[in-house]
């Protein structure tokens, strides 16, 4: 295990000493890293903005917050033509009641 070690250590130096430029494919290979880095950083940008293109559309429906109470159960805020609604979920749908917009702004 040493033994690989040293050699991957010395390895650079045989080249070096071969008359290869040592320093030029360090640097060709650390700008390749960098590209493929930035391609990646690029990639997942756009996927992003892709998956985020469908979550601004002026729908009339709108979910507001959601509150799990077990795997199947849950509450809900609902926002309807501006309304807001509490509703409970399960094996079916209940309104709970009908919510007040507070009308409160600093």
């Amino acid at each position: 295990m040493t033994f690989l070690l040293v050699l991957f250590l010395l390895a650079p130096l045989s080249a070096y000493g071969a008359g290869l430029n040592y320093w030029s494919y360090t640097f060709k290979a650390f700008g390749s890293l960098l590209l493929v880095l930035g391609l990646i950083v690029v990639f997942f940008f756009l996927l992003k903005k892709i998956n985020s293109m469908g979550k601004h559309t002026s729908s009339r429906i709108k979910l507001k917050s959601r509150l799990y109470l077990d795997n199947r159960r849950y509450l809900a805020i609902v926002e309807v033509d501006g309304e807001e609604f509490l509703l409970g979920i399960s094996d079916n749908i209940t309104l709970l009641k009908e919510l007040e917009k507070d009308h409160e702004e600093d």
